[in-house]
């Protein structure tokens, strides 16, 4: 009896988990909100929306770490010109504070190429003529830094959009979360929208 009561509550627990992720895929797919001040943060692909910045940075700098090796370039550069390319391509980043990715082609071609240059940055650390140890500390390090810094300023722009609209932050109330709300609430599910306190000032 106890069992049977234990495995009908596991049960559950994993029903009620594998409800929340159906809920919430689309905003796990997009780490936005479904809202026209976040739609150049994204592109769709059938019914789903993918953010820009995940979706088309990662993969440009996972496919770059593959295919660089085999192209034979890094025989051909030199370990400064390697730590260069990947800076110029790294520097892209400024085309965000001066507000040019509004235009979502140009926040493309940004991702793709701070994708790159990530890329380039690896393979500049793994060429160092360094102990195997010390080259993956520098490398922990950096890309631990660049992605403090990438996502620090992706968390800054979020806030300051949503600050901006007329919600200010109550996502509770907020319509690019309406369809995540709805959905829990028709299966009985806590709201966890509601829990996030909205503290003004």
């Amino acid at each position: 009896m106890q069992s049977d009561t234990k495995e009908r509550i596991s049960n559950d627990g994993v029903r009620n988990f594998n409800t929340y992720i159906k809920a919430l895929k689309p905003i796990l797919l997009s780490h936005h909100p479904n809202c026209k001040e976040f739609k150049n943060h994204t592109f769709k692909i059938g019914r789903f929306k993918f953010c820009i910045g995940c979706f088309i940075g990662f993969p440009t700098a996972i496919i770059g770490i593959i295919v660089l090796p085999f192209i034979k370039i890094l025989n051909i550069l030199d370990s400064t010109q390697i730590l260069i390319i990947s800076l110029v391509f790294l520097s892209s980043s400024i085309l965000s504070p001066l507000k040019l990715t509004k235009i979502k082609l140009i926040k493309m071609i940004q991702k793709c190429l701070i994708g790159l240059g990530a890329s380039y940055l690896f393979w500049w650390i793994w060429t160092l003529p360094n102990f195997f140890l010390i080259n993956l500390l520098y490398f922990l390090g950096i890309f631990a830094l660049l992605l403090i810094f990438l996502n620090g300023y992706h968390a800054i722009s979020f806030y300051s959009i949503c600050r901006k609209c007329e919600y200010s932050r109550e996502w509770n109330r907020c319509p690019g979360f309406r369809d995540h709300i709805k959905y829990l609430k028709e299966r009985n599910l806590p709201n966890i929208f509601s829990s996030i306190k909205n503290k003004r000032k």
